[in-house]
């Protein structure tokens, strides 16, 4: 999935940067890219000052043919790339080719654009969820939270488990049902390679709240942060300058040039934490920030700051993290914290028999399975899938 954004990041660099080559020089500038998926071989190159390292072998291989076969300006990707990205990028199948060096022809396709999707649930959401089973104890807890919530004493509730066993499933589930109930929910993504880009989960809330789109240019995004806050209040004017540099959008406020990197970091916590306190006094706000253990430091600073702002708010805020992760808030009043744990051995049963009926024959095979994943119902769903 990576390499697939990388490859598309590199065209659209290289398209950007051709075009002024074009009229300066007059001059074509394309390159091509070939991805492939597979065991390598790794060994070490270089000397005692610098050591690297390379991947050789039929996998290597295979990725260079198809770079080799690729059109300039394209990226061609092999069946086993596309197995494991397809459900977060566009392709086009090119059908089978025949490649140098291989007795049988090789499915090739073409990258075309990354879907919308960046994590494995949403992308688990559109193919479809499997049956929710158990957790009555912990959406209790969150149902109670919202209550207190929607009376004005805003709540944060910390989900914490360890990976795959549904901390993200359970707030879906959570949220769907109270998307009907008059609350708004928006939400903020972490990804595993996000902790260097600063404010990255909180740029995503942002562009879901205000409803922006992956090809909308500057001045329509300008408008549409424009036209919400007049809407909120005209108070919220201010807090412009630092909404619209967060979605790297040109600001024309020469006060916003003036300031220093720590005045601007101040106006941007404040400008967001105040734009979500004023959409909780229109409606009950139900607002999520899932992996807090990939977060970047400036967006702990804005959950940090936000949860100090909780006791008067009708906001929910809804976190979740494995947990290694550490926060500051345990001596907030507004604080739940839930563990999740792995499904108990009648939830299981009930999720294998949503997956593999209930048929006799599947007995041992549901042990084994029970037995392989611990009740982890990420791993049981995986582990079905790959056995199907």
């Amino acid at each position: 999935m990576r390499a697939c954004y990388a490859a598309l990041r590199m065209q659209e660099s290289v398209k950007r940067y051709a075009e002024d080559v074009r009229r300066a020089e007059g001059v074509a500038i394309q390159i091509r890219v070939g991805l492939n998926s597979g065991e390598v071989v790794v060994r070490s190159i270089g000397s005692d000052l610098r050591m690297d390292y390379t991947a050789v072998g039929q996998t290597t291989h295979l990725a260079a043919r198809m770079e080799q076969l690729a059109e300039p300006g394209t990226t061609l990707l092999t069946s086993a790339t596309l197995s494991l990205a397809e459900d977060f990028i566009q392709t086009e199948s090119l059908g089978l080719m025949r490649v140098k060096g291989l007795s049988e022809a090789v499915d090739v396709n073409k990258l075309v654009s990354a879907k919308p999707v960046r994590s494995r649930f949403q992308a688990h959401a559109i193919r479809g969820l499997t049956k929710f089973v158990g957790r009555t104890s912990e959406m209790s807890q969150l149902g109670e939270a919202l209550d207190l919530a929607r009376s004005g004493r805003g709540q944060v509730v910390a989900v914490v488990g360890e990976p795959g066993v549904g901390k993200s499933r359970l707030y879906w589930e959570f949220a769907q049902f109270h998307r009907a109930l008059s609350c708004r929910v928006i939400e903020g993504s972490s990804v595993s390679y996000g902790r260097t880009s600063n404010y990255l989960p909180v740029v995503d809330l942002l562009r879901r709240y205000f409803e922006i789109e992956p090809g909308d240019e500057s001045r329509k995004i300008k408008d549409k942060v424009t036209g919400k806050l007049v809407s909120l209040g005209r108070h919220l004017e201010a807090t412009l300058p630092a909404l619209l540099w967060l979605l790297d959008v040109p600001v024309d406020d020469q006060d916003w040039e003036r300031l220093d990197p720590r005045q601007r970091r101040q106006r941007v916590l404040d400008g967001v934490k105040r734009l979500l306190l004023r959409e909780s006094q229109v409606q009950p706000l139900i607002v999520v920030f899932e992996d807090l253990h990939w977060i970047d430091s400036e967006t702990q600073a804005f959950l940090d700051n936000l949860v100090d702002s909780l006791p008067t708010a009708r906001l929910l805020l809804l976190v979740n993290y494995r947990p290694e992760y550490q926060h500051t808030w345990s001596g907030k009043s507004s604080l739940r914290q839930v563990r999740i744990d792995p499904l108990s051995p009648l939830s299981t049963d009930w999720l294998l028999d949503a997956f593999l009926g209930s048929d006799a024959n599947f007995g041992p095979l549901k042990e084994f399975l029970i037995r392989r994943t611990e009740g982890n119902p990420v791993f049981l769903e995986e582990s079905v899938r790959t056995l199907v």
